[in-house]
C-alpha cells in the first residue's frame, strides 16, 4: 500500500489533494477521511489538502503559494493548464476547446505542464486539467471543452 511504501522510505506520512465537494479527476475526500486522513488546509475555491501521518510530530504539509488564490497570471479570456496524465485532455483542449473558444470570440491560452517542476508551480493543484476564465479558476471538468457543456459551466461576464 502507499502507506507501507511511505513507511519503508522513512517518510512522515502520505498526502492527497481532493475537492471539498466532488470534483472531476480528484480523489474522493470523504472516503479518505474515513481512512483516518485529516484535512490540514482548505482553499476557498474548493480544494483540500489531506494527510495521514506516520510520524505524529511531523509538520503539516501546505499548499504551495502559487495555488492559494485560485487565480492565474493571465487575466484575459480562457487559460487552461493540463498534463498528459489523462490521454484525452490533449484532444479535447486542442480541438474541442479551441473550437468552443473561437465560436465565442474568447482568447484561449493553453499551457501544457511537462515536468514535475512546472506542475508544482502551476496556479492550480489539479494538473490533469484546470480551466480559468479572466484569471479565476472555473473547473477541473474536461467536458467544459465541448460546445454543448461550455455555457452551463462557464459564466461569461
Amino acid at each position: 500500500s502507499a502507506l507501507d511504501d511511505a513507511k519503508e522510505q522513512g517518510k512522515d506520512g502520505i498526502i492527497a489533494i481532493v475537492g471539498s465537494k466532488k470534483m472531476h479527476f480528484m480523489a474522493d475526500g470523504k472516503w479518505l477521511l474515513r481512512q483516518e486522513f485529516e484535512i490540514v488546509q482548505s482553499l476557498p475555491y474548493g480544494f483540500e489538502l489531506l494527510v495521514k501521518k506516520i510520524n505524529p510530530d511531523a509538520e503539516n504539509p501546505t499548499f504551495k503559494e502559487s495555488v492559494l488564490t485560485g487565480e492565474c497570471p493571465d487575466k484575459k479570456g480562457l487559460v487552461v493548464y493540463y498534463s498528459d496524465r489523462c490521454p484525452y485532455t490533449d484532444y479535447h483542449i486542442n480541438v474541442s476547446l479551441k473550437e468552443t473558444a473561437q465560436k465565442r470570440n474568447l482568447p484561449l491560452k493553453v499551457i501544457k505542464l511537462t515536468s514535475a517542476e512546472e506542475a508544482q508551480s502551476a496556479p492550480t493543484p489539479a494538473t490533469i486539467f484546470s480551466l480559468f476564465y479572466n484569471g479565476k479558476f472555473v473547473t477541473t471538468d474536461i467536458s467544459v471543452c465541448m460546445d454543448s457543456r461550455f455555457d452551463k459551466i462557464v459564466k461569461l461576464d
